[in-house]
């Protein structure tokens, strides 16, 4: 069910970086919005899904990144996410869930970590977003950096650099919400990390707030599918 809801965007005036303290939100879920939210959907792994009781359906748990993007004209409404998701997993799952219908103002992709893990190729993992994508028919899509992680960063940061050119290349907003995070080298920073994988609720937070401007600005990214 679509949750018409507002929850003040506790990590976009109280998050600068991941390290930061949360503030908790200031008005609860269900107060009605001004005007229809814009719909979200997102199609990721175990960093979408974290705590969530039921993603697909859009219960959504405070260790998602999508718990934070919601509010102040944003809707997540659920979509796919499942734990240990390759890209390849994601598009049998958006199949055969029939994410996208109807058709979501904002498709939100954020994977690859998992094909890092399985040395899948990068080519392969792009190949597999797009045709996601094309499944969806979102009227924008959002390409997320993929989650940083320890002992693989450096292999996170190629393939970062490969899905900016994929967005730019299919006129999709590509967007790094993992900044504050992220070290140097491609690891977590000190202190966002559960597991050297998953983030902490903080960083979920950070990572949420950031992504929620991309997702509130209508003018932000192009038509999905859309070729540059």
């Amino acid at each position: 069910m679509t949750r018409r809801a507002v929850v003040l965007g506790a990590a976009l005036l109280a998050v600068a970086g991941c390290a930061g303290q949360v503030a908790p939100p200031t008005a609860a879920r269900g107060t009605p919005a001004a005007a229809d939210p814009v719909a979200v959907v997102a199609v990721g792994d175990s960093i979408t899904e974290m705590d969530s009781p039921d993603f697909d359906a859009g219960r959504i748990g405070r260790g998602s990144w999508a718990w934070w993007a919601v509010g102040h004209g944003v809707d997540v409404l659920g979509g796919w996410a499942h734990a240990g998701a390759t890209t390849d997993d994601m598009l049998e799952g958006v199949e055969n869930a029939g994410v996208g219908d109807p058709h979501p103002d904002v498709l939100v992709l954020m994977g690859g970590n998992n094909d890092i893990d399985w040395g899948i190729p990068a080519e392969d993992t792009l190949d597999d977003l797009v045709q996601v994508a094309a499944l969806v028919h979102a009227h924008r899509v959002v390409l997320s950096a993929v989650a940083p992680e320890d002992g693989l960063g450096e292999q996170t940061l190629a393939l970062d650099a490969r899905l900016a050119t994929l967005a730019q290349q299919r006129g999709w907003l590509y967007v790094d919400p993992m900044t504050g995070c992220r070290d140097a080298d491609g690891d977590y920073a000190p202190g966002t990390t559960l597991d050297g994988v998953h983030p902490t609720e903080q960083a979920a937070a950070a990572i949420g707030a950031a992504l929620h401007e991309a997702l509130a600005d209508p003018s932000g990214g192009a038509a999905a599918g859309q070729t540059g």
